[in-house]
């Protein structure tokens, strides 16, 4: 495999097609034209994209986790389909949980409102573009960099595993940024309770220990002084 050739793989890896927000209706939808628009915007991309498909199932459980502002009736606002999408694009690497502890962030921020999102969601995708060019520039000059000739075995096997361990750390960063942007406080709570109950503890014992010494000292003391009787 050339580099050539590589870069050509590399490039069906990341094409996968977004749904621009001026591609969304303003008017409200119902969640048969949201699967569809989505379902459509989706096979524009590489078939490798094909089992990612936004459900009916998958935007019922965004709503009931509150991933989305509170549904009224059986329409979704252009603001609700953006939350959706911001959702899809993080699911593959942040648990639901995770996802959750990020928008509720956000939608708390005092500025927040659907043009801050939809201003967010644009420049996102305009940095994916780049993302996915560094992608393929990035992993086919570290072949070149490590001299790793594709065509060996051993070689192959070498840049597959360097591949993943990359794919591991670029989600531990994700992670790591996201616990300490937005610290989980369930979390910190149920943290600083157990040391709450630790120190208790520990108090308890010294307690408990303060007053065997001193048994232990009046003991002695009475001992001495029958002694000297």
């Amino acid at each position: 495999m050339n580099e050539n050739e590589l870069k050509a793989l590399l490039a069906e890896a990341v094409r996968d097609a977004d749904l621009h927000p001026r591609e969304i209706p303003s008017i409200d939808l119902y969640l048969d034209q949201i699967t569809s628009l989505a379902d459509e915007k989706r096979r524009e991309g590489s078939p490798r994209f094909a089992d990612r498909a936004l459900t009916k199932t998958m935007i019922n459980n965004y709503s009931k986790d509150g991933l989305l502002s509170p549904i009224k009736g059986k329409k979704y606002t252009k603001e609700q389909f953006l939350q959706m999408l911001l959702v899809y694009e993080m699911k593959n690497t942040l648990s639901i949980g995770e996802i959750k502890r990020v928008l509720q962030n956000v939608y708390a921020l005092p500025d927040y409102d659907a043009a801050a999102l939809e201003r967010v969601y644009t420049h996102y995708l305009a940095l994916k573009d780049d993302a996915r060019t560094a992608t393929v520039e990035s992993v086919a000059e570290f072949a070149n960099q490590k001299a790793l000739d594709l065509e060996n075995e051993e070689d192959f096997l070498v840049f597959l595993l360097s591949l993943s361990a990359m794919s591991s750390y670029l989600k531990n960063a994700v992670q790591i940024l996201l616990e300490s942007h937005y610290p989980d406080m369930n979390e910190e709570k149920t943290r600083e309770e157990q040391e709450k109950k630790e120190a208790a503890k520990r108090q308890k014992a010294e307690q408990k220990a303060e007053k065997k010494a001193s048994k232990t000292k009046k003991e002695t003391a009475d001992k001495a002084d029958e002694g000297e009787n």
